[in-house]
């Protein structure tokens, strides 16, 4: 529509009297054409807060910008799109793929939209010009509520002065040009979502005088929707995030219970901490067959061209443990216990403690609190890791990693207490460091997966033999990966530790 002005229709707007008074000297040539739109999006708005908007009309898939109309990219596609991978190589893919990742791209809002099509010829039968009438409603049905009903004019390169009698015609019944218009927001308006309601990030607004007790309620009633929201689409199995956003939220909730000392009873703290690691195990089997299962592409381009296909009985094998390790979540998180959990400890976030039986540090301001636990908890790595460099030993490796995400976690519950750009340099420092940590363990978590599978797989044929075969090359591949990975730690540590950093952290967090 780039070659058009667009104009909003006021309501009341007598589209056919200006049709009626128009086919009085002109000849006018008429299209009518139904069109449907649908808007996709993660669950979690990934397109969105980046600025992108992906539409499906017809067999094609458009991307533009908000309250752009240049379209970016298109792909040809004759069905619904779920995963990036099931897009054609093309550029609109090669922009969304990195924003959109393993999410599955859901259906957001569907509108429809009737187009009638007006050529406007003189008595000569010479074309003037073009415009179109256009409405968009939230259904096919016929009584559908209006959501927008816009005029769109050609733009002529060089007007006549009847066109521009023409067009004066057209535009005096106090229809105006947008300033911005974006029918996105409508759809989804009428669709019943909130643009960005959902995010796996924690958007939390503290005072720093807040009492410890009460910021720690707020922070865990968050973590707790997180929580209940993907525990209910778990069981859909849509895409793999909804699992890992449920694990983060409730390890976020058992470091939070671990690391704010004396702010709940301990009778509480020591109740819902075994609570919460129950949760955190009963989903931790299907998370690693989830993680290994997302590598299968990588694992195949790892291997020669002769062996890529020997590896599809390690892939249905894992997928057939998936289906068993899936099931049990489901049932699991349907079970009597699992509800117990939540609603105690709902009940428990909503009843504000009594001031006789408040704990030692429950009406301490939290930015007391906080500049000292993330002190605290920045020291121990400091401390842990630069012993850590002279073994490397993986066990400890794995304890400085846990080490890291309750500090970042620390980080991320008080982010608005403290300077927003200082804070976010010191969690991206802590980032790279935690990157480095964690392709040491998922590199360790993969190859004890491929180790024990190829004990269990039989040889019996040369097919199950050059599955054996593909599994070890694998498995070695992930050994000289982890290797690597730990071979760059002792730089990536130090520069989290350098004297920079640190009175960083010491001029943030009061650091001692």
């Amino acid at each position: 529509m780039d070659n058009y002005l667009q104009f909003i229709l006021p309501e009341g707007y007598d589209q056919q009297r200006v049709i009626n008074s128009l086919s009085c000297d002109y000849i006018i040539k008429k299209r009518e054409t139904f069109k449907s739109i649908v808007f996709y999006d993660t669950f979690d708005w990934r397109l969105f807060n980046k600025n992108l908007v992906l539409l499906k009309c017809g067999s094609k898939l458009f991307l533009r910008k908000f309250f752009k109309r240049k379209i970016i990219d298109t792909a040809d596609i004759h069905f619904s799109p779920v995963f990036v991978w099931d897009l054609p190589d093309c550029e609109l893919k090669n922009i969304i793929e990195p924003v959109i990742k393993m999410r599955a791209l859901i259906r957001i809002a569907q509108i429809h939209s009737t187009s009638k099509d007006y050529q406007i010829l003189n008595q000569d039968k010479k074309r003037l010009t073009s415009f179109m009438f256009e409405e968009i409603q939230t259904s096919e049905e016929k009584h559908a509520p209006l959501l927008s009903a816009y005029l769109w004019l050609w733009k002529e390169k060089n007007q006549s002065q009847e066109h521009t009698d023409l067009m004066d015609r057209l535009t005096l019944s106090g229809i105006e040009r947008p300033e911005k218009d974006e029918i996105f927001f409508k759809a989804v308006k009428a669709a019943g979502r909130i643009p960005g309601q959902y995010s796996s990030k924690l958007k939390i607004k503290l005072d720093p005088e807040m009492n410890s007790d009460k910021a720690a309620r707020v922070i865990l009633q968050y973590l707790l929707q997180t929580i209940k929201i993907n525990g209910i689409h778990i069981k859909n199995d849509l895409d793999t995030e909804f699992l890992h956003d449920f694990r983060v939220a409730v390890r976020r909730t058992r470091s939070l219970l671990s690391q704010i000392k004396s702010v709940f009873p301990k009778t509480v703290t020591r109740r819902f901490k075994h609570d919460f690691a129950f949760m955190g195990r009963l989903t931790s089997t299907l998370r690693d067959l989830d993680v290994c299962l997302l590598k299968e592409d990588t694992y195949r381009a790892a291997l020669p061209d002769v062996l890529q296909d020997s590896i599809d009985p390690l892939f249905e094998h894992l997928q057939n443990l998936r289906t068993d390790a899936f099931n049990q979540v489901t049932l699991q998180l349907e079970s009597s216990r699992y509800l117990k959990i939540l609603n105690d400890w709902e009940t428990f976030l909503t009843n504000q403690q009594q001031d006789s039986s408040l704990p030692s540090n429950a009406d301490i301001p939290v930015i007391d609190i906080a500049q000292k636990r993330v002190s605290k908890q920045y020291s121990k790595i400091v401390k842990s890791g630069s012993r850590i460099i002279k073994d490397l030993e993986d066990e400890k490796l794995h304890d400085l990693r846990i080490k890291c995400k309750k500090l970042r976690y620390l980080m991320e519950f008080f982010t608005s207490l403290f300077k927003k750009k200082k804070i976010k340099v010191l969690i991206k420092q802590l980032k790279i460091l935690q990157s480095n940590l964690g392709v040491i363990q998922d590199m360790y978590i993969q190859e004890q997966y491929l180790i024990n599978m190829s004990k269990n797989l039989p040889v019996t044929n040369l097919q199950s033999k050059n599955t054996v075969m593909a599994v070890d090359i694998l498995t070695e591949k992930l050994i000289r990966e982890r290797h690597l990975a730990k071979e760059k730690f002792p730089e990536i540590f130090r520069n989290f530790a350098s004297p920079k950093n640190k009175k960083a952290f010491n001029d943030l967090f009061v650091f001692k």
